[in-house]
């Protein structure tokens, strides 16, 4: 399964590292001039853990998307209208399913994230949240751990 995450930061980096360990292929998104996009397109390292070479880094917002079928946003909560209004321009985002793996309220409304997203890309759009407890260091290091993925379709 092709399945791009959007967000290069401890989490985001996380995720893809762990999508790619469960057998998909994945490409990681990050802004061009964002230090942890940087970083990881010189080393493929960040604090904690190191990137396969099989997962994919770009800055371009067009390919991630049109690239995948499942797509993991993981960014901060309170810039997640203005990215879903971004993302709401590109016409590859129908048919996609979209994972939000943030926590935390939208704070100027109080709306839950999957509220904030709908709003901003439309109700057509397939929408999950991916929550769960643990840090990053204790995932790749296999302490055991909870994650859940929920969504009003399935």
């Amino acid at each position: 399964m092709n399945i791009s995450v959007l967000g290069c930061g401890r989490w985001g980096t996380f995720i893809a590292w762990y999508v790619n360990k469960v057998g998909h292929n994945v490409t990681l998104w990050g802004r061009e001039h964002s230090r942890n996009y940087i970083r990881l397109k010189e080393t493929r390292k960040n604090d904690y853990l190191s990137l396969p070479e099989d997962i994919e880094l770009s800055n371009s917002l067009y390919r991630a998307v049109s690239s995948a079928e499942f797509i993991i946003i993981s960014i901060s909560a309170q810039e997640l209208r203005s990215f879903a209004r971004q993302l709401s321009s590109l016409n590859e985002i129908q048919g996609k399913t979209f994972i939000l793996c943030m926590k935390g309220l939208e704070a100027t409304s109080g709306k839950r994230l999957s509220q904030v997203f709908g709003e901003a890309v439309g109700k057509n759009i397939d929408v999950a949240v991916w929550v769960g407890p643990g840090h990053v260091q204790d995932f790749v290091n296999n302490i055991p751990n909870c994650m859940v993925i929920g969504s009003e379709k399935y």
